[in-house]
């Protein structure tokens, strides 16, 4: 009798601590927490896709090649692009952009100066520029041109046509020269606006 009532005891304990226990309450969700969580996430991914977007507009990296650009940029001067500048806008006169010569999506990129645009009239006499019959005047101080190129007669420009040349004005391959040619805005990567590190 005692041993049975003991037996008994014991299953009442064994159900009582593995059954199912439909009173546990169950636990609320915190939409504080989760809310926290779901804007610091957004925002997180906003500042990543801020910053990417900067970096690419802002800081795309070209390599000054060569001694063509001196002495406003030096030869291996790493030098910052804007990228959206001329989807806004179209290159003007004595920008400095980087393009791919005559479309060759193998050559590394060119840097040089917007000398004339789409309708201009181009012609290097004396080893002057002459813009649409007009002397044009340098932001700064260059060589006279001992080499006019193609430019030795008067060229007027069709449209999304640039014509570029280097600073280094005896020390440069640029539009004078069948090997650039004048650039097209499709060619164009961007307006150089900085040399990095700063």
């Amino acid at each position: 009798m005692f041993l049975s009532n003991r037996k008994f005891s014991n299953r009442k304990i064994f159900k009582k601590k593995d059954g199912l226990n439909f009173r546990r309450r169950r636990r609320k969700i915190d939409f504080d927490k989760v809310r926290y969580i779901l804007i610091f996430a957004l925002e997180l991914a906003l500042v990543i896709a801020l910053a990417y977007g900067v970096v690419i507009s802002f800081g795309k990296q070209v390599e000054c090649a060569n001694a063509s650009m001196e002495p406003t940029y030096q030869t291996s001067d790493i030098l910052l692009v804007n990228t959206i500048a001329y989807k806004i806008s179209k290159p003007q006169q004595s920008d400095v952009i980087a393009f791919k010569p005559k479309s060759n999506v193998n050559a590394s990129y060119s840097v040089k100066r917007v000398i004339a645009t789409p309708g201009d009239t181009i012609y290097i006499n004396n080893g002057r520029i002459y813009i649409n019959d007009e002397l044009y005047k340098e932001n700064l101080e260059v060589e006279r041109i001992e080499n006019p190129g193609i430019a030795a007669t008067p060229i007027t420009l069709m449209d999304d046509q640039y014509f570029v040349l280097g600073d280094n004005r005896n020390s440069s391959e640029d539009s004078r020269y069948e090997s650039v040619g004048f650039v097209a805005s499709a060619d164009i990567l961007g307006r150089v606006w900085m040399k990095y590190p700063f």
